[in-house]
């Protein structure tokens, strides 16, 4: 119910009605005066987001300290006296991700971490080259190495590479590269992108004019042709700059953590409905999914107290605090055991076998998810 003042008039202003009491019994409009304050447009905002009618506290009271109770009285049919679990969703996973990146896992300071880690991979290539040049008798393999020497001083200084790669594809197509095992053993020092050990063309066009030339029996399959063009398309991008490259790919990766969490709700449903299909008369899917949902509500939630109980350890090294954020982290391990038992009705001992099921099986969902996401970072990078 709104907090603005009720019309005297007993018309409804969305469909001419006439009204008997504050709501049109066809439209559901509230008689209200159309006129309002900017503070009214602001209270109505903040309500619609959150109900801070006092439906949002209370929903989330029980949220946190009675596991599994919202989706059982969902299940009942009892819904109007607590907050959405969708809308819920939405609002908690906004304000958890927002604290997450800012505060917490910063992407760009992580990317710097990778990018670091890239320039220490080349400073070691030309160390490990310097000894090459230095021990080789044979006056080719000096050149070469001293070629691939120059190659990762360009990238070190930002400069586009040259064509030595290309060149070292088509010699290895041919059968007349001396030095194949040094070259790939020089790119895989990690300043030439590639997730096969194959070398690679200097452009896709060249790429494809080559698989054009070979026998169909002979030809890349279509995923490794997928892979290896958008390496050749990443050498192109980044010139071999490994820093840059890693920086952009690890800051991708991450941005993509809160649509895993998203697109993992209907797969750890699916999980549930067959650990519990003995009971799905009971339980339909549906069921499952807004258990999930809650239980990733109250993980974010729970995740968001121990961030801030963390910070203020750090702030003040009240060590108090730094118990309670123990607390909450066990709680949070213990919260779906709980809500497990609480909302299925089964046993501690079942309820504790399948949570561990659970716990087992989600590890190689989450595998799975990260694989996709991670592959998906890599062709839009």
């Amino acid at each position: 119910m709104s907090h603005l003042e009720e019309r005297k008039e007993k018309v409804c202003l969305n469909c001419n009605t006439q009204l008997n009491g504050r709501y049109c019994h066809v439209c559901g409009q509230e008689n209200l005066e159309p006129k309002e304050s900017f503070w009214h447009l602001l209270t109505h905002f903040v309500y619609d987001v959150t109900h801070f009618d006092g439906k949002f506290f209370s929903t989330l009271k029980y949220l946190l300290f009675k596991p599994g109770f919202l989706a059982t009285e969902y299940q009942k049919g009892r819904r109007a006296s607590y907050l959405h679990p969708i809308r819920m969703y939405v609002f908690a996973s906004a304000i958890f991700f927002v604290v997450f990146f800012t505060f917490i896992l910063k992407p760009d300071e992580l990317g710097d971490v990778v990018a670091e880690k890239g320039r220490n991979t080349l400073k070691e290539a030309k160390i490990a080259l310097q000894d090459s040049i230095r021990l080789a008798t044979d006056s080719a393999k000096r050149s070469g190495f001293m070629e691939a020497y120059g190659a990762i001083n360009n990238i070190s200084a930002g400069k586009k590479g040259n064509d030595s790669a290309g060149a070292a594809y088509e010699q290895l197509l041919s059968g007349t590269e001396a030095d194949k095992s040094d070259t790939i053993t020089v790119k895989d020092k990690g300043w030439n992108f590639k997730l096969y050990k194959d070398a690679l063309p200097p452009t896709v066009a060249k790429y494809d004019s080559i698989q054009k030339g070979l026998p169909q029996a002979t030809r890349d399959g279509w995923f490794k042709r997928i892979i290896k063009r958008r390496s050749i398309q990443i050498n192109q991008k980044y010139h071999g700059d490994y820093a840059a490259f890693g920086k952009s790919f690890t800051e991708k990766f991450l941005h993509t953590i809160p649509q895993m969490m998203f697109v993992s709700v209907p797969f750890v449903a699916l999980i549930l409905q067959l650990l519990y299909v003995r009971r799905r008369k009971q339980f339909f899917y549906v069921s499952h999914v807004i258990f999930i949902i809650y239980l990733y509500v109250a993980t974010f939630i729970a995740l968001l107290i121990s961030f801030g109980l963390d910070a203020l350890y750090k702030g003040t090294n009240f060590a108090p605090f730094h118990w309670l954020d123990n607390i909450v982290l066990v709680y949070i391990f213990l919260y779906c055991l709980l809500a497990m038992h609480n909302f299925y009705k089964q046993g501690y001992l079942k309820s504790f076998f399948k949570y561990f099921l659970l716990l087992f099986i989600c590890s190689f969902l989450s595998i799975l998810i990260m694989s996709f996401f991670f592959f998906t970072s890599l062709m839009s990078v």
